[in-house]
């Protein structure tokens, strides 16, 4: 589900590859108490894990549908957003807790405003009207 459909779907997968490294990459550097790394860890891998197998242009394996895919983009936003609450290391960890806060908002917003509509059928299908030459 889009509000409007204004990020294609090459650049929702970049941001996918981004945030997932990111989230496994800064978990791990900062030396946080389990609940925090194990969080950023988890979901990180969990990010990347699904953008390798959703059938979208950075896609490895293509067997999600990038409809599917956007369920776990909200699935990954709540559980960023509520993790450090729900586990208790919001006050012993604040900058990873604002650090997953601000993901979790981010991965949001990118679902709210992709168009899941990908078929790569239709991208290779060029309307009359776009062509230059």
């Amino acid at each position: 589900m889009s509000l409007v459909r204004l990020l294609p779907a090459w650049l929702h997968a970049i941001a996918d590859y981004a945030v997932g490294l990111s989230l496994i990459v800064v978990a791990l550097a900062v030396h946080a108490s389990t609940g925090a790394t194990a969080t950023g860890v988890v979901v990180g891998a969990t990010v990347l894990a699904v953008s390798m197998l959703t059938r979208y242009p950075l896609g490895v394996v293509k067997v999600l549908p990038f409809t599917v895919h956007s369920a776990g983009d909200y699935l990954a936003a709540a559980l960023l957003l509520v993790a450090p609450f729900a586990l208790n290391f919001a006050t012993g960890d604040p900058a990873l807790t604002a650090f997953y806060v601000v993901a979790g908002v981010a991965v949001l917003a990118v679902s709210l405003i992709t168009n899941y509509q990908y078929s790569p059928r239709r991208q290779a299908v060029q309307p009359a009207w776009q062509y230059s030459g």
